[in-house]
């Protein structure tokens, strides 16, 4: 079975559709992304087209930062799977980031898949850590009606960090386990990259950084989730934080609070008890080198 590798076209977002609607139980994202993948200044979005012209694979690098590359959206028609034709495309992507100036490679596989860890392990990515996304609705996802059944606020509430808190903030997660957990990492729409204190400058100016007693949080509302990709708190004040954390996503009229969080042990144990779904990622990376 002959197949090019070309780049991706606008016009292949409808062909991509019928073999990549049911990827996961809950669907998949490729064909609901793909128009944002493709207007990306910093994307490459790769096709695996057969004799017809008509795509066959998929797969997508987005630069997260001067010198990190995100892999994503691989996807393969099941009619031509075991041919190598990811690995190849991810190759080829990999070329094209690295030139683009990524010291390093990741991505993210949800733990239960062990074909995708197989693979990753294969062609030289190595675990660099492990993380949890928490999911829990608010009274909101049941409509208007449910408002009165919003919590008291709280003695303790996490408000609005403005400026002056990125300093602490940045100090107090520098030296604390859940940097050393996460490896120094944060998530933004399920793509994970380091933290900067810029990240933190960024996020106060834009209303995204929360500051409390319990601790601090990034997050925003994106699709009626509010939605967290970095926090910093301790074993002592974290079943206070995930409350405060799910009163800010009830405040801002959000129908679900999802949480990614590096997979401690008294995180789990108190997101557990605190009611939220718990799903295990891993994250893997790989060093590049420019093309000679």
């Amino acid at each position: 079975m002959n197949y090019t590798i070309r780049e991706g076209w606008a016009s292949d977002k409808e062909l991509l559709a019928p073999w990549t609607a049911n990827t996961f139980a809950w669907g998949d994202y490729v064909v609901e992304s793909f128009d944002e993948w493709m207007v990306h200044p910093q994307s490459q979005v790769l096709i695996a087209a057969d004799e017809d012209d008509k795509p066959v694979a998929v797969a997508r690098c987005v630069m997260l930062s001067l010198d990190e590359l995100w892999l994503q959206g691989a996807r393969v028609h099941p009619d031509w799977r075991r041919q190598g034709i990811a690995s190849e495309m991810n190759e080829q992507l990999q070329r094209w980031g690295a030139d683009q100036g990524a010291k390093v490679v990741l991505l993210m596989i949800e733990d239960w898949n062990e074909a995708a860890h197989a693979q990753a392990t294969d062609v030289g990515f190595r675990e660099t850590s492990r993380w949890l996304r928490a999911f829990k609705t608010t009274p909101h996802s049941a409509g208007t009606s449910a408002a009165a059944a919003v919590p008291e606020p709280s003695h303790e509430p996490l408000l609005r960090g403005a400026a002056n808190e990125v300093g602490p903030a940045y100090a107090a997660w520098s030296g604390s386990e859940l940097n050393r957990a996460g490896r120094g990492m944060m998530s933004v729409l399920w793509q994970w990259r380091r933290l900067r204190i810029e990240d933190l400058e960024r996020a106060a100016a834009h209303g995204a950084l929360f500051v409390g007693p319990t601790g601090w949080v990034v997050g925003a509302q994106r699709d009626q989730y509010f939605e967290v990709g970095w926090l910093n708190t301790t074993r002592d004040r974290a079943a206070a934080h995930f409350a405060e954390i799910f009163a800010v996503a009830v405040e801002e009229k959000a129908t679900a609070l999802e949480i990614m969080m590096p997979a401690v042990d008294w995180l789990e144990e108190t997101a557990t008890t605190e009611g939220f779904e718990l799903e295990a990622l891993v994250l893997y990376e790989k060093p590049l080198q420019a093309s000679a």
